[in-house]
C-alpha cells in the first residue's frame, strides 16, 4: 500500500462524465484506481481518498466547515460531488424503489418508448410442437404511449458567507433531508403507475373485498391468490391504518413473527410477502393493499441520476443552485402487481 494519490481536479471533469454517461466518481476511479490500494483505503472509493488527499473531513464531531472545499481550486471541484452523495443517501434512506423496481435504465432524453410483454398464461405456456411446425410467440410491444420524465428537485439557496462556517457533518443533514423528500415525490410516482398505469391502458384492477371494510386472513391470501402462475406476491406496501390491522391478525401472532418483529423491527407478513410501510396518502388509497412482484412489475427511466449545477456550486460556491432528477417509470407486466380494495 502506498500514501493517497492527490490529483489536480478541474470542474471540466464533470462534463467528462455526461459525456461518457458515467457519474463523476467513475471518472475519479479512473485516474485514481481502487485496485492500487489495500484495505480500507481500497474500500473507500476514488472520491472519499480524493477527500482525504485534500485534508477534508465530512463525517464526525471534527467534520471540516464547507470553507475547507474552496481551499484551493481543485478541492472546490470535490463540492458539488459532495451535495450529489449526501442527496443520494437521503434518497436511499426513504426510498421504496429498491423493493418495487424490476429494473432502471439510463437515458439521453426527457421522452422515452417503454417496451412490454402483452400476453395472458396461454401466450407464456411453452407448447409441444411437432417436428417442423411453427413455434408459439409471445408479442413483445413497443408502448404506443410515450412516457414522460418528470423533474423532482430543490433549490439551494444560500450564499457562501453564510455556509462556510457551518460543519460538513450538518450540512449533510439537510441535504439528505432533501433527497428523502425526492425520494418519497419518486415513490409516490411509481406507485401512481403501479395503480393507474403508465398511460398504456394498463391501469390496475383491484380485487373488491368479500365484506366491505374487513381486512382480514382470507383477504390477504385473496391477494396472494390473485397473482397468476409465475408470479408471487413478494412485496405488499400498505398505509398505517391497514398496516396496523395487518400487524394485529391472529395468524401475524405467532410466536416466530412476533419474535423477528421484536427482536429486528423486520415487518413479518403472514403470506410470506415483505410487509412496506407507505405514509404518503397522495397516490395509495388508504383502503388498497397493494402487492407487487417486484421482478417484473416496473421500469425506472432516469436522465443522468441526480444532477447540480456544478459551475454554481464550484464558482458562486452554492447561492440559488438546483439539486434535480429527471425519471419515470414503465409498468413492464401487469400480471405483476395486484390490491385488494377494502371498502369496494
Amino acid at each position: 500500500m502506498h500514501s493517497v494519490k492527490k490529483l489536480d481536479l478541474e470542474k471540466e471533469m464533470y462534463q467528462e462524465a455526461r459525456l461518457k454517461g458515467v457519474g463523476f466518481e467513475e471518472v475519479l476511479e479512473e485516474l485514481d484506481p481502487s485496485e492500487e490500494y489495500d484495505g480500507a483505503v481500497k474500500e473507500a472509493g476514488a472520491f472519499a481518498r480524493q477527500l482525504m488527499a485534500h485534508g477534508i473531513k465530512i463525517h464526525g464531531p471534527h467534520a471540516d466547515p464547507i470553507a475547507k472545499f474552496f481551499a484551493s481550486t481543485s478541492s472546490a471541484v470535490l463540492f458539488p460531488n459532495y451535495v450529489e452523495t449526501q442527496v443520494r443517501a437521503g434518497m436511499l434512506a426513504e426510498s421504496l424503489l429498491p423493493e418495487i423496481v424490476a429494473t432502471e435504465t439510463y437515458v439521453d432524453s426527457h421522452t422515452y418508448e417503454g417496451a412490454w410483454l402483452s400476453e395472458g398464461e396461454s401466450g407464456r405456456q411453452l407448447h409441444q410442437v411437432a417436428e417442423g411446425a411453427q413455434l408459439p410467440t409471445v408479442e413483445l410491444s413497443v408502448s404506443d404511449h410515450t412516457v414522460r420524465l418528470k423533474k423532482f428537485g430543490r433549490m439551494l439557496n444560500a450564499s457562501y458567507e453564510s455556509l462556510r462556517l457551518q460543519r460538513a457533518n450538518v450540512v449533510s443533514v439537510w441535504l439528505q433531508r432533501i433527497g428523502m423528500q425526492m425520494a418519497i415525490d419518486e415513490t409516490d410516482m411509481a406507485l401512481d403507475t403501479i395503480i393507474d398505469g403508465d398511460g398504456n391502458d394498463n391501469a390496475l384492477s383491484a380485487t373488491s373485498a368479500e365484506v366491505s371494510g374487513t381486512l382480514d386472513y382470507d383477504e390477504m391470501v385473496r391477494l396472494w391468490l390473485a397473482f397468476p402462475g409465475g408470479y408471487r406476491c413478494r412485496k405488499i406496501v400498505a398505509g398505517d391504518s391497514l398496516l396496523r390491522t395487518i400487524l394485529n391478525l391472529d395468524e401475524f401472532q405467532n410466536p416466530m413473527a412476533g419474535f423477528n418483529f421484536q427482536a429486528s423491527g423486520e415487518l413479518v407478513s403472514p403470506v410470506g410477502a415483505k410487509l412496506l410501510r407507505w405514509g404518503s396518502t397522495a397516490v395509495l388509497p388508504t383502503d388498497y393493499v397493494l402487492g407487487i412482484d417486484e421482478r417484473f412489475a416496473l421500469e425506472q427511466v432516469t436522465e443522468h441520476g441526480v444532477i447540480t449545477e456544478v459551475d454554481r456550486l464550484i464558482d458562486r460556491q452554492v447561492e440559488s443552485t438546483t439539486v434535480s432528477k429527471w425519471t419515470g417509470f414503465v409498468k413492464l407486466d401487469e400480471n405483476a402487481s395486484q390490491a385488494i380494495d377494502v371498502t369496494a
